[in-house]
């Protein structure tokens, strides 16, 4: 059985890909993501596997009863947004005791969980030929790949334009709770994950694919048979609704709307509020290659071309100031140690040349 990890690009849509992946037939998934730590690498080496199904449902309730998970909004489903799911934690421990008999490997930890959770909701677990994990960010990612060590994994990576994969987190998180989540690292991660994030994974010599959210969108069904063709599974009609546990989903909190299913007329956009012209030139001139090779346009000339962009940018200023709000003036000393990582973490010189992963749908 293949394992297929979902990782996320800077607000691409790896949730709503997920999304679409829910009741897929062949697919064995929960509900969201996992956190790849010492707390989910304990749950592979307590030594009395009887406790595994406990330590599992401790560390992810929301798997359970979803009223729980509120940030991605998984207690409002359905088309009134006034539904939410359960799953019998005693029938998920049964089946999950059934399904480890003489078994003891990581992998088989993993689809026992993986199976026990589908028997749980009353579903069959024949004819699964794929475990989908969403590691949702590449340092999970990379853990869960080492950790496991199970050679049948390939990976799917969500991407959009690069603008706009900049401008929505940048804007989203500074007015999602008045902006104290969005701090120093969090900018830095996103600039760190647009424009590194397919060299990370490539590092970990598995095989990648892209989805771009902009095809997710406005060529839904071509999307979606091609990820068949290329898992060898059957496409359903199921792969055509954002949904969890069959429920609508209407997007995380973050995106402060509610948003369901696939919107033919998604356009790229970004904020212009959000940076100077020199940005937007830096910007684009460090994802050239990402955006000739995913068939983006580019918003500016390339006439002028930034190696390195020596000026506070305008998203820089705009979440030191976030910051300083939040946090106060002390925090002030910290604002030259991040410009000078992302001076020399950020530019030109530090991207290397690869071969772009293919996107699923360009065929």
């Amino acid at each position: 059985m293949k394992i297929l990890l979902l990782v996320g690009g800077s607000r691409a849509g790896v949730d709503f890909f997920h999304s679409l992946i829910d009741g897929h037939s062949q697919i064995l998934q929960f509900p969201g993501y996992l956190v790849i730590n010492e707390n989910f690498y304990r749950i592979f080496n307590l030594n009395d596997i009887s406790k595994i199904p406990n330590e599992f449902i401790s560390q992810y309730p929301h798997f359970f009863n979803s009223k729980k998970n509120k940030v991605e909004r998984h207690h409002k489903l359905g088309k009134k947004r006034n539904k939410f799911f359960i799953v019998n934690k005693k029938k998920f421990t049964k089946s999950f005791f059934a399904f480890m008999k003489n078994k003891n490997s990581k992998f088989d930890i993993l689809l026992a969980l993986h199976a026990a959770y589908e028997l749980a909701k009353g579903k069959k677990i024949k004819n699964k030929k794929i475990i989908l994990v969403n590691t949702h960010i590449i340092d999970y990612t990379n853990k869960f790949i080492h950790f496991m060590n199970i050679k049948n994994i390939e990976i799917i990576h969500t991407i959009r334009n690069p603008l706009s994969a900049l401008s929505s987190p940048i804007k989203n998180w500074l007015n999602y709770k008045n902006g104290k989540y969005f701090l120093f690292d969090a900018l830095f991660y996103h600039l760190d994950l647009v424009y590194k994030g397919l060299n990370r994974l490539r590092s970990l010599k598995k095989k990648v694919f892209v989805v771009q959210l902009e095809k997710l969108h406005k060529e839904n069904k071509k999307v979606m048979k091609d990820f068949c063709r290329l898992f060898k599974i059957r496409f359903e009609n199921c792969l055509k609704k954002s949904t969890y546990h069959n429920l609508e989903w209407w997007g995380d909190e973050i995106s402060g709307k509610f948003i369901n299913g696939v919107n033919k007329n998604f356009k790229a956009t970004y904020d212009k509020s959000l940076f100077f012209r020199r940005d937007i030139s830096f910007f684009e001139f460090l994802a050239e290659d990402i955006i000739n090779n995913y068939g983006y346009n580019f918003s500016h000339s390339l006439k002028r071309k930034y190696f390195f962009n020596f000026f506070p940018m305008k998203c820089e200023i705009i979440v030191w100031k976030n910051i300083l709000k939040n946090r106060g003036i002390l925090i002030i000393f910290l604002i030259p140690y991040y410009y000078l990582k992302r001076l020399v973490f950020i530019n030109k010189f530090s991207l290397r040349k690869i071969h772009f992963p293919y996107s699923i749908g360009a065929k």
